[in-house]
């Protein structure tokens, strides 16, 4: 069995979702290294407990307040953080779309979230196919999980729209659940900040540009897939 746990960052021109895939006897792998991340930022401050949520990690909100005015703190745990992640027996994919683009082309778009999350699945499904093994599939929670689990009931039944249709085989549950009660959502949130971060933002500052594109180099061997779709 495989278990997929699926994170979403997004600007006003671009949405990104990213999937960490594992398997079942590798899960307590996450577990394990979170626990080694949140040792190490306790060292800044940081109360042990603290959710891993990149965004507040850079920003210095919801518990990240000790580094809120050290930059360097911030991306040195949030260096430590992807470097344990990329030591993990996982495999990361990535879809983004563009925004503008999207509702260019189309007269009734779908939202970037169902995209992006349609796409994902997709690809979850050929990789669980190559390894010949079943799908959990978590998600982190949101306001519409409704209408994303009838999707999914529905390409379960009719296949994916587009011209590669995907009957989604592989996939054999999907729930949204509260990021703070798994390590993997947590994880798959550092990596899709990540991407959004070095795809859809101009860094000012040379160190932190540097310092993104270095982190993304750790991770990248784990990358299975990752693109942006420019309709």
């Amino acid at each position: 069995m495989l278990h997929a746990f699926i994170d979403e960052s997004y600007t006003d021109k671009r949405y990104y979702q990213a999937a960490l895939v594992i398997k079942e006897e590798n899960l307590h792998r996450l577990g394990e290294a979170m626990l080694k991340a949140s040792e190490y930022a306790q060292g800044f401050g940081i109360s042990p407990g603290v959710e891993f949520h990149a965004h507040s990690l850079m920003s210095g909100q919801d518990g990240w307040e000790p580094v809120a005015q050290a930059a360097r703190a911030s991306l040195k745990i949030y260096s430590y953080t992807l470097d344990l992640i990329s030591k993990l027996p996982a495999r990361i994919f990535i879809e983004g779309v563009d925004i503008p683009r999207l509702n260019a082309r189309y007269s009734y778009p779908d939202f970037p979230h169902t995209v992006t999350l349609r796409h994902l699945f997709e690809e979850i499904n050929d990789f669980a196919g190559s390894e010949n093994r079943r799908v959990h599939v978590t998600c982190d929670d949101i306001g519409d999980y409704k209408t994303h689990l009838r999707d999914f009931d529905f390409y379960k039944k009719a296949n994916t729209p587009g011209y590669k249709p995907n009957d989604l085989q592989y996939l054999v549950s999907l729930k949204f659940d509260d990021s703070r009660k798994h390590d993997g959502l947590q994880i798959a949130d550092q990596i899709v900040y990540l991407y959004r971060r070095m795809d859809a933002h101009t860094e000012t500052n040379p160190k932190t540009d540097m310092a993104i594109s270095k982190m993304w180099g750790s991770i990248r061997p784990i990358v299975k897939k990752h693109r942006r779709w420019d309709p």
